[in-house]
């Protein structure tokens, strides 16, 4: 008797559905995540001044307030990020800029 596997394999997660986009980002408070790579800190002052020239109202959490997204203590940080989203009220996350 012989098994048989399936090449394309079978699913192992449910689909989930998508958050929809935010219509405005006014009003909104945007999380800031970092793996400190590649100048982030240039680019955040960069993307938060030409989005507050955007939206006037727009509140901005820095990257200092989560921790390293990379590195020795990242599984950590990634643990505490929903709480700390939770925490200081983020709407939205700008991660992975830079490089």
């Amino acid at each position: 008797m012989y098994e048989v596997v399936y090449p394309l394999g079978r699913l192992t997660q449910k689909a989930r559905t998508v958050t929809a986009r935010l219509q405005s980002l006014n009003g909104m408070t945007i999380g800031e995540l970092s793996n400190h790579k590649f100048g982030s800190e240039l680019t955040f002052a960069v993307v938060e001044k030409a989005l507050l020239k955007r939206y006037p109202d727009i509140k901005f959490v820095p990257h200092e307030k989560f921790g390293d997204t990379y590195g020795p203590v990242e599984s950590d940080v990634i643990k505490a990020l929903p709480g700390k989203l939770k925490e200081y009220q983020v709407d939205a996350v700008i991660s992975g800029n830079g490089g």
